[in-house]
């Protein structure tokens, strides 16, 4: 995990859209648009801490991909979907009721700093994106140098150490990953998939 130079979100979503539309227009057509300012607020909200800028912003240029029963591809490698912004909510909701004791502190304080992998769910990590196991990405915003870091947390394993240190270094990545046709493979007529 290398931190790259700043990455405008909003270029770096534009550049996945433009590439999904393009090249995997099922998974393309499943993203939902940006939802109201309000419903972001009240996802912050119920967060309890302020999420990063850089994740602000992605949710401000979409609201991710509804689970409808169907599998329209993964546009965040290697098989995650993007959560919708109220979706965030109630998956943070039913995690928080059993955190991590050796983490989370009843006062709020935390143990363990931003990317130390631990095994408990955290409540100072939001989850943004899923796979269709239940297994979740998530921003990071426990303090310390890694703070808005993303991670990987399964009910099974935990958390891993974190796989970008950030969300505009993760779309920053998949943009240039999109392109590249060695990474992706596109199935069923518009789905990608991750090599």
């Amino acid at each position: 995990m290398v931190r790259r130079m700043e990455h405008p979100v909003g270029e770096s979503w534009r550049r996945i859209a433009e590439g999904l539309e393009r090249l995997a227009p099922v998974t393309a057509a499943a993203i939902r648009p940006a939802v109201a300012a309000a419903e972001v607020r009240r996802t912050v909200d119920a967060v309890g801490r302020p999420p990063p800028t850089d994740l602000l912003r992605w949710w401000g240029s979409m609201d991710g991909i509804a689970d409808e029963g169907h599998h329209p591809g993964t546009p965040i490698p290697p098989f995650y979907l993007p959560l919708p912004v109220a979706e965030v909510r109630d998956r943070l909701a039913g995690l928080v009721r059993f955190v991590d004791e050796q983490c989370c502190g009843p006062d709020g304080t935390h143990a363990l700093a931003a990317g130390q992998p631990s095994f408990g769910f955290c409540a100072a990590t939001v989850p943004i994106c899923r796979d269709v196991g239940g297994d979740l990405l998530v921003v990071d915003l426990r303090d310390g140098t890694r703070h808005g870091c993303v991670m990987e947390w399964s009910a099974e394993c935990g958390y891993s150490e974190p796989v970008w240190p950030g969300v505009a270094d993760m779309l920053a990545d998949v943009a240039d990953r999109l392109h590249d046709p060695t990474q992706t493979e596109i199935v069923e007529g518009g789905v990608l998939q991750w090599r």
